[in-house]
C-alpha cells in the first residue's frame, strides 16, 4: 500500500514531537535554564551554591500570606507545614525522626525552647509539644489567630495574635498568666512579629505603628515608641504596621515599620536614632550594620551605631523579596519566583544566585513557550516567603510549595 504525501508528512512531524518528549539534549536544558533567568540582574559569580538535601513536607503556604519557619536545636530541625504536620528532621541529611498531625492548618511556628515546641493552628489554639517525640503536652485557646512564632522564657510563652493582643501562657500547664490588648485600626497589614523577650520586658510592634514594651511579669505597658504615624485621606494611605520582629543587641532594640521608620531604642524607651525605611520584615544585624528589605524590594544597609545609610541594592526591584538574612560573610534573600540571591555584606554587590523551584516533570517541547513547559506546575506558588535560617551546616529554606532545603554557600 502506498501512503499519501500528507500521511508521510504527519508521521514525520509526530516522530519529531515524540523525540522531543522522550529526551532533552544538554544544550536544550542549558537553554531552558538561561531562559528562566531572563529579566534577572547581572551578578558576579563568586559563590558556589549547592543543595545538600531537599524534602517535601506538605502542601506549603501557596498564595496564603503565611511565613512559617524552621527552628534548629542541636542536630535537629523542627518544621511545621500549613497542612497541620509537624516534623523533626536530621539537620545533616534531612532524614525524618518523627512527625505528628495536628489535624488543623498551622498558621505560626515553630518556636522551640528547653524540650518544648510551640505551634499555633488556624482554629485558635496554641499547641505545646514534646520535642523528643512530638507528643502533645497541652493546648490552650488563644483570643484569635496567631501568624508569628511565639516568644519564650524559662516559665512562660508569649503569643501575639492578629486581634492586637499579646498573651502570656504558663509553660507548665498552658494556663493564661496575663493578656494585653491595644486598639486596632480599620485596616492592617496581615502579620505580626515574634515578641522579643528580655529579662524584665516583652517587646513587640502593633498595627498602630507603635513599639510597646510590656512588663514581663504583669503584662502592663512600661513604655512605647511610635515608629510610624498614619497620614493620608484614605485608610489605605493611613496604613501603618509593625509586622517584623524587633531584634536586640548590646542593650539596644532595633525595630522597623511599614510606612514608617527603622529605629534604635534603648531599654528605657529612649530613641537613639531613626531613619526612613518602610518594610514588612524584620531587620538583620551583622558586621556592625543593620540590613533591611524595604517594601520597594530594595535592600538597605544602615550603620548600627548612627543609623546612617551605608549602601542600597536596587537591582532586585519588583521581585517580591523576603527578609534579608546574614549567612557567613554574605547576605541571602529569596524572591517570589523561587530564586535565592547572595550579596556581599560590605557593599551589597550581588555575588551569587540559584533557582530553587523544582523543574517541570516533563521535558521541554520544541518551539514552545516557557508557559507551556511549566504547565505541569501551573497554579502552584513556587516562590519563597518564609525567613531563611542560617545554621552551622548551611542555610535552611522553606518554599511556598512546602519544600524544605538545606543549602551550602562557599566561595567559588
Amino acid at each position: 500500500m502506498r501512503l499519501s504525501p500528507v500521511v508521510v508528512l504527519l508521521s514525520a512531524l509526530l516522530a519529531v514531537q515524540l523525540s522531543g518528549c522522550a529526551s532533552q539534549p544538554a544544550n536544550q536544558a542549558e537553554a531552558a535554564d538561561a531562559a528562566d533567568e531572563t529579566g534577572l540582574p547581572d551578578y558576579n559569580d563568586e559563590t558556589d551554591i549547592s543543595i545538600e538535601w531537599r524534602k517535601q513536607l506538605g502542601v506549603g503556604a501557596g498564595t496564603a500570606y503565611t511565613r512559617l519557619r524552621p527552628v534548629v536545636s542541636g542536630d535537629t530541625v523542627f518544621m511545621a507545614d500549613t497542612s497541620g504536620e509537624v516534623y523533626a528532621l536530621d539537620l545533616a541529611d534531612g532524614s525524618e525522626q518523627w512527625n505528628v498531625d495536628l489535624e488543623q492548618a498551622v498558621t505560626a511556628g515553630v518556636a522551640q525552647d528547653n524540650g518544648q515546641l510551640f505551634v499555633a493552628t488556624r482554629d485558635g489554639f496554641l499547641h505545646c509539644l514534646n520535642s523528643a517525640d512530638g507528643s502533645e503536652i497541652w493546648r490552650s485557646r488563644m483570643t484569635s489567630e496567631s501568624v508569628a512564632p511565639a516568644g519564650t522564657d524559662a516559665k512562660r510563652v508569649f503569643v501575639h495574635t492578629v486581634d492586637g493582643r499579646v498573651t502570656a501562657f504558663e509553660r507548665a500547664d498552658g494556663k493564661q498568666a496575663w493578656s494585653y490588648e491595644t486598639a486596632m485600626p480599620v485596616l492592617t497589614v496581615r502579620g505580626t512579629g515574634t515578641p522579643l523577650v528580655l529579662d524584665q520586658l516583652v517587646i513587640t510592634g502593633f498595627a498602630t505603628g507603635k513599639l510597646v514594651a510590656l512588663d514581663k511579669t504583669l503584662g502592663i505597658p512600661r513604655w512605647d515608641v511610635r515608629l510610624a504615624t498614619p497620614d493620608g485621606r484614605s485608610e489605605l494611605e493611613r496604613l501603618v504596621d509593625v509586622d517584623g520582629a524587633p531584634i536586640w543587641d548590646n542593650g539596644i532594640i532595633y525595630a522597623a515599620s511599614y510606612h514608617g521608620k527603622l529605629a534604635a531604642v534603648s531599654l528605657n524607651g529612649e530613641t537613639r536614632w531613626e531613619e526612613e525605611g518602610s518594610t514588612y520584615t524584620s531587620p538583620e544585624l551583622a558586621l556592625g550594620n543593620l540590613y533591611l528589605t524595604l517594601d520597594s524590594d530594595h535592600i538597605q544597609s544602615y550603620d548600627m551605631a548612627s543609623g546612617a545609610p551605608v549602601w542600597t541594592q536596587k537591582a532586585l526591584h519588583g521581585r517580591r523579596l523576603g527578609q534579608t538574612s546574614a549567612y557567613g560573610s554574605w547576605l541571602a534573600v529569596a524572591d517570589g519566583e523561587g530564586y535565592l540571591h547572595i550579596m556581599n555584606q560590605v557593599d551589597g554587590e550581588l555575588v551569587g544566585r540559584k533557582l530553587l523551584r523544582p523543574k517541570p516533570l516533563h521535558v521541554n517541547y520544541p518551539n514552545q513557550t516557557e508557559g507551556t513547559n511549566w504547565r505541569a506546575l501551573r497554579g502552584r506558588d513556587m516562590g519563597i516567603r518564609s525567613p531563611l535560617v542560617a545554621t552551622d551546616k548551611g542555610l535552611l529554606v522553606y518554599t511556598n510549595a512546602g519544600e524544605l532545603l538545606l543549602l551550602s554557600v562557599q566561595t567559588d
